[in-house]
């Protein structure tokens, strides 16, 4: 078995953090796209706790970056953390709603895509 590396440890969680990261994103759009033909628009566990996972990961992955010796792109961490708060503030207090507005569901949505269109396209 080859010698632990140094920062081998940061490296995983980095790993396992990005992994549930993931996880959370695909539970938001997931539940998003296959909510869009319902009526009334609800939001489902997945759409809310995903969302809750994704800004915990989140703000982890981002002081996991603070700490390490690459630069860190502070305006691609603010953009994404300011949209996930948004999306947060939006799903998390109609968590339990029976119906949503068909607005507020699509915009948690877009939000949603638009911060993956952020993780991608913004280097």
């Amino acid at each position: 078995m080859a010698a632990q590396q140094k920062g081998e440890p940061m490296e995983t969680a980095k790993l396992v953090l990005v992994f549930i990261h993931l996880l959370g994103m695909a539970a938001i759009v997931g539940g998003y796209f296959a909510g869009l033909t319902t009526t009334p628009k609800r939001l489902t566990a997945g759409i809310t706790h995903g969302t809750l996972l994704q800004f915990l990961t989140g703000v982890l992955l981002i002081g996991l970056a603070e700490m390490g010796t690459d630069p860190v792109n502070h305006t691609k961490f603010g953009i994404k953390i300011a949209v996930a708060a948004v999306i947060l503030l939006l799903a998390w207090p109609r968590r339990k709603d029976v119906s949503i507005a068909a607005n507020t569901y699509h915009a948690i949505g877009v939000l949603a895509l638009l911060n993956v269109a952020v993780a991608v396209f913004v280097k």
